[in-house]
């Protein structure tokens, strides 16, 4: 789909249920390279491709050079570092946001990319509600 708008790389949970809560304000597709994962994927009527998004040209034939924001949600950290700089650096994509399971990455991400990290956040509400229930 050429003019998809926002492209989600990683069809597993996190990335399935982005998709599903931008199916109606965006022009969405979802990449994976396991047909199985997007197979899954269920009340999204956007655009899905199975394919390694680490491959320039399946990137181009799915619109990175018209996106307007990228969503690297693999489970592996590196790939979804190498998405992000790659979506930066070549494709001069706006909005980036990348999950990184080790949240000791972020040092050395560009701070135009955003970083979600699950342990942090899941830290972070642990910290949250022990404080809540202190008072």
């Amino acid at each position: 789909m050429k003019n998809a708008n926002t492209i989600i790389i990683g069809a597993g949970r996190m990335g399935g249920s982005i998709a599903r809560s931008l199916n109606d304000v965006a022009n969405v597709i979802v990449i994976d390279k396991r047909r199985d994962k997007i197979s899954k994927l269920q009340d999204f009527s956007g655009f899905v491709e199975v394919g390694d998004a680490t491959d320039l040209q399946l990137l181009e034939k799915n619109g990175i050079k018209e996106a307007d924001c990228v969503i690297a949600v693999t489970d592996d950290d590196n790939i979804n570092i190498f998405l992000a700089d790659v979506c930066a650096n070549i494709y001069d994509v706006k909005e980036i946001y990348i999950k990184l399971k080790d949240s000791r990455k972020k040092a050395i991400i560009d701070k135009r990319i955003n970083c979600i990290c699950p342990f942090d956040l899941s830290l972070d509400f642990f910290e949250k509600s022990k404080e809540a229930n202190r008072v």
